[in-house]
């Protein structure tokens, strides 16, 4: 396996254990309570989850660019645009991840509102993420790429 292979399967995996990160908070921040410390370690981990994901795919880029894309849309131009639209909804998931991050640490204590905003942007998130991950799953079989 050469070390690009083992960096999108990093990525990969990270996207999809990213899905699961992201759920957590949305599930516990649901009631509005305040957090408590595992709650905040969850919305802490979870958006760097996210974070890790998505830089994981920032470094894989310059060698997809390079060695990849043209291959990609020479396979299937479908294929080709839909991860472009990947790569843009999964920086949506991490602005969304970090605005509920924001939200929720920063929520007064007498703001459930706040919170359960925050876990309606984190439930959105998880969505997206889960989007991206069978984007990218798709694109993978449909290119021919394992």
């Amino acid at each position: 396996m050469t070390v690009l292979r083992l960096l999108e399967s990093v990525h990969g995996h990270l996207g999809v254990l990213a899905v699961a990160a992201l759920l957590h908070p949305a599930i516990f921040l649901r009631r509005g309570k305040p957090m408590s410390a595992g709650v905040r370690l969850s919305v802490v981990l979870s958006t760097v989850g996210a974070l890790l994901a998505f830089a994981s795919g920032l470094v894989v880029y310059p060698a997809y660019r390079e060695h990849v894309r043209a291959t990609l849309f020479a396979r299937s131009t479908t294929a080709g645009l839909l991860f472009e639209t990947k790569e843009h909804v999964a920086f949506f998931v991490l602005c969304i991840a970090v605005g509920a991050g924001t939200c929720a640490i920063v929520a007064p204590r007498d703001a459930p509102d706040l919170r359960r905003s925050a876990a309606w942007a984190y439930a959105a998130a998880a969505g997206l993420c889960l989007l991206v991950v069978a984007m990218g799953s798709g694109i993978a079989s449909v290119a021919g790429f394992p």
